[in-house]
């Protein structure tokens, strides 16, 4: 947020006088309305076409990159565990393909330490509790229960 503050005092330092220039013969109608909007419309619309470019040339390096690190960094086992998982028919043997692979990867040593500094902010009782509601809003098929559910797993824990 800040950073984005001073790019816009930047921007207003600049060029604000055009900036405002440009407002102005946007909202007052007459003849500067049209021709404002006629001659602002296409650098707007190739400025806001060029940034959608560039996000999408930026989100295809950041995945390519990151498909890169997963080939290069991660062993035969985790790869077809991952492999298997992405072509499991049921949610069951999904669950125990990522049970396996979080075991084979050590991620699953958190559940098994209560000393650490985040043991004592994770709110188990809560936690089961809300698990315990979705159960009974969806035996129920109570849609209104599961979002408010739902609604309380977006808050801080």
């Amino acid at each position: 947020p800040l950073l984005d503050w001073k790019i816009g005092l930047f921007l207003w330092r600049t060029c604000g006088s055009f900036l405002l220039l440009v407002a102005t013969a946007t909202i007052i109608p007459g003849r500067l309305h049209g021709l404002a909007g006629r001659t602002l419309r296409w650098p707007i619309l190739a400025t806001t076409y060029v940034m959608i470019l560039a996000e999408l040339i930026v989100y295809v390096l950041v995945r390519l990159f990151v498909r890169v690190a997963e080939a290069t960094f991660t062993t035969r086992k985790h790869r077809r565990l991952r492999g298997d998982m992405e072509c499991a028919t049921s949610y069951d043997g999904w669950y125990n393909l990522a049970k396996e692979l979080d075991i084979s990867q050590e991620r699953d040593a958190w559940r098994n330490t209560v000393g650490d500094d985040t043991a004592c902010r994770y709110n188990w009782a809560f936690i089961e509790e809300l698990i315990s509601d979705m159960k009974i809003a969806r035996k129920r098929g109570d849609f209104l229960m599961a979002m408010t559910v739902l609604q309380q797993c977006t808050r801080k824990n």
